[in-house]
């Protein structure tokens, strides 16, 4: 027979180092693989695949052998609550204490349930009293199209219960295991981001364009949130969420979308649809707790809570009232009052001065107040009665004076600083001011020197070096050199011919230019310094969003006859004080205005390159505005 193992016959053979590695890695494997991923275990997964997550953070614990047993720090219940509707009307919400998970939002409520009581879930009708229905919060971010303002297939964008869920209290103890109407809540239980989120729920369709974004969708996030302290001195978002869109298509072609969010957030993050499928992942991982397992409710994760967060979402405005009569979604939060107080209601203007300054534009006396480093003959020239405006007939001034034609050239201030006017020599008195009067329809107000004389010419010649006090300008951009929407090639140029004899005439800058050969600050300076932008419907008429606010400042919008859309008109009429611009449409030779303007129409040739335009009806307008009210220019 031959040579029995040590242990005797029958006994198990000694593994060999070889054998006993493999068990060990086997046996490893075994202890670490969890059987289903985490995600998997959750109500509803999401529509792509979530990665499998780790079960354990690799980060070691100090404590990590006694983690679970150590005292826990309790959140105060004024962070962790139910949810709280600060404002809302369709489309434009702002909340206190949403709280999301694997994707879905919640709004948690110990409100009484609406009667009757729900039996399934219907967007169209909140479960609670007092709280606006789901549809009118948010929607599923899709594409809007259809007839009647994109209002066909609306069934296909109202969410369900995987976007939006309202819950009780209970329901949301069961769901989760936290008690929000304790005193507090154990720490771990929910992932707070803290700070002020705006999440921006529409699609990429409206939002890569430059209007759409910056006059519709920007528009109205800023008027949602001024309803809550009047637009001024209030806090930047702590981040804007584009959940459906992602980083690299909210750009529009113009490059405009990116300037505008950088130059008036500049420290505020901006997060996309990549980011947003993050934090789903991130409100799937598991929680420690010192509680028992069945304790912590039917949902697994934690889900991540907003403070304080504004919704704005396109398809959820679309059925209001406001966005029926004007198709503009950023009609609809007009209807939430203005806190009264600084700035008469001027909402929009801390938008407005962000960019103004960003773009170069000296703003430190955009209304004809002196600013600090302004020398005594420019203050001196302030001192013009508002009454009494150089409206018409200015004097021919220096070869070397500043236009706003030069505010897009990079020599602005150094020319802008040379120029100045000596002292007539020798001196003429009170006669020289007589005839200073001649040349214009209103004269500039006495002052004495120290001699007792008038010295009307420094007055002049400081008064010219403010042009924006002084001159209107009135910016034609001409879509000539564009592919669409263009006017018919020899109205055109007798347009330009009528707004060249009014400049003569009148004694006012005017700019004739293609946007597209501008640069982007470029576009904003001319804008921002012109009293009347005049243009046939197009994207470069966005740019009103940077006017000043004056008595005279104007839009005058060139339409195919009976073509309407309200988009720069709606927006000039809701800019701020004032009243805000002053919009006209014009119809070859009829002039529209509020309130006789008519419902959006596209007929054809809307799109079309042979728009007529009578020259002398526009110039007549012109005229008309420019001489609206004796008080400075201050565009």
């Amino acid at each position: 027979m031959g040579q029995m193992g040590s242990h005797g016959h029958g006994s198990a053979p000694i593994p060999t180092p070889r054998e006993m590695l493999l068990v060990a890695a086997l046996f490893a494997l075994l202890l670490f693989l969890p059987s289903r991923a985490p995600y998997e275990e959750t109500s509803r997964p999401l529509s792509a695949p979530l990665p499998p997550l780790k079960l354990e953070n690799t980060i070691s614990h100090p404590n990590n052998s006694q983690h679970h047993s150590q005292p826990h720090v309790s959140i105060a219940k004024s962070v962790v609550r139910e949810t709280t509707v600060i404002k809302h009307v369709p489309g434009w919400t702002i909340l206190d204490s949403l709280y999301m998970h694997n994707g879905t939002y919640y709004i948690v409520s110990s409100r009484p349930k609406s009667k009757p009581p729900q039996t399934g879930y219907d967007p169209a009708i909140s479960p609670f009293r007092g709280f606006p229905p789901p549809k009118a919060i948010l929607s599923k971010g899709l594409d809007v199209f259809g007839a009647r303002g994109g209002m066909g297939e609306e069934w296909k964008r109202v969410p369900d219960e995987y976007d939006l869920r309202y819950v009780s209290t209970q329901e949301f103890r069961d769901l989760f295991g936290i008690d929000l109407e304790a005193e507090t809540v154990e720490d771990g239980q929910v992932h707070i981001i803290p700070g002020l989120t705006f999440i921006l729920n529409d699609s990429p369709q409206f939002v890569t364009h430059y209007y759409h974004f910056c006059a519709e969708l920007w528009f109205g996030v800023w008027r949602t949130y001024a309803s809550i302290g009047g637009g001024h001195d209030l806090p930047p978002p702590t981040r804007v969420f584009f959940p459906h869109v992602d980083s690299a298509h909210w750009r529009d072609y113009a490059n405009m979308n990116q300037l505008f969010m950088r130059s008036l957030l500049p420290s505020t993050q901006l997060f996309f649809a990549h980011d947003w499928y993050d934090w789903v992942m991130l409100s799937l991982v598991p929680r420690f707790s010192s509680k028992s397992k069945t304790s912590q409710g039917s949902e697994k994760g934690r889900p991540i809570l907003f403070p304080r967060v504004l919704i704005a979402d396109r398809s959820a405005a679309m059925p209001a009232f406001n966005y029926q009569r004007f198709q503009r979604t950023a009609a609809v939060p007009f209807g939430l009052p203005i806190p009264q107080g600084r700035g008469r209601g001027d909402w929009w203007s801390p938008v407005r001065d962000a960019i103004r300054r960003f773009a170069g534009l000296d703003d430190t006396s955009e209304y004809g107040i002196p600013g600090d480093d302004e020398s005594e003959s420019q203050t001196i020239s302030q001192m013009t009665d508002p009454l009494y405006s150089l409206v018409q007939r200015l004097p021919t001034p220096p070869p070397d004076r500043l236009t706003v034609s030069d505010l897009i050239k990079p020599s602005l201030d150094a020319k802008f600083s040379k120029w100045s006017a000596p002292l007539p020599t020798p001196f003429i008195g009170s006669d020289d001011y007589e005839d200073l009067v001649s040349h214009f329809l209103a004269p500039l107000k006495h002052h004495n020197n120290p001699e007792g004389k008038t010295d009307a010419l420094s007055v002049l010649a400081a008064s010219l070096t403010r042009q924006r006090a002084t001159r209107p300008v009135v910016t034609y951009l001409s879509r000539q050199d564009w592919g669409r929407r263009k006017l018919r090639t020899e109205d055109h140029d007798r347009l330009v011919a009528e707004l060249r004899k009014l400049e003569v005439e009148l004694g006012i800058e005017v700019v004739v230019v293609s946007a597209e050969n501008l640069s982007r600050w470029e576009q904003i300076r001319l804008v921002g310094r012109s009293t009347i932008l005049i243009g046939v419907h197009g994207n470069g008429l966005t740019s009103e969003l940077w006017m000043n606010l004056s008595i005279r400042s104007t839009v005058i919008e060139i339409f195919y006859p009976k073509g309407w859309a309200h988009d720069y008109e709606y927006t000039a009429r809701a800019m701020g004080a004032g009243g805000g611009l002053k919009h006209y449409g014009i119809w070859n030779d009829q002039v529209l205005t509020a309130p006789g303007f008519p419902p959006p129409s596209y007929p054809e040739g809307f799109q079309g390159n042979e728009i007529p335009v009578d020259g002398k009806t526009v110039a007549n307008l012109v005229r008309n505005r420019i001489g609206a009210a004796g008080e400075l220019d201050e565009g």
